[in-house]
């Protein structure tokens, strides 16, 4: 099973006229999705499942995915996804979903725990920037800590 971890775009930044839930992307920040997007379609061929944060940004960056990796099923829609969820909730998602490629699509800081957490005991440090994919693959069953991160890609190498 391999767990992608994909962070929105670039998006619009907090003011008191929109709720965090209702930021969107930026014409950048779609851009260089599509862009990022349409490298992974090269490397990891197609996602099983696409799960997203309800959240304005995560959505649209799992709209533009969707579009580029030409998934035909409906999205996901998961609340851990968005601020302080747990990683257990992650785990038994994935595991209900047990598949060869799930894509969950969130936010900061939450991704960066997610990785950490399944990824090691003792803690990993990391920058999870926006537009980033970290893909984590496990021998079977997703478990805390039992977790290979394969890859960490920026957004950057894509321009």
């Amino acid at each position: 099973m391999n767990i992608y971890l994909i962070r929105h775009g670039k998006a619009e930044n907090i003011t008191i006229y929109k709720r965090d839930d209702e930021r969107e992307l930026l014409p950048e920040g779609k851009e260089e999705m599509r862009k990022a997007a349409l490298y992974w379609k090269k490397v990891i061929g197609q996602f099983d499942y696409i799960i997203s944060s309800p959240f304005s940004r995560a959505l649209q960056t799992a709209e533009i995915i969707k579009e580029v990796f030409d998934y035909k099923e409906d999205l996901i829609f998961e609340s851990f996804l968005a601020h302080g969820g747990s990683v257990s909730k992650l785990i038994e998602t994935a595991n209900i979903y047990h598949s060869k490629n799930i894509a969950f699509v969130g936010h900061e800081p939450t991704l960066s725990k997610y990785v950490s957490q399944l990824t090691s005991n003792s803690g990993v440090s990391i920058d999870f920037k926006k537009g980033m994919i970290a893909k984590i693959s496990f021998g079977s069953r997703a478990r805390e800590g039992a977790g290979c991160l394969d890859f960490l890609i920026p957004p950057i190498f894509f321009k």
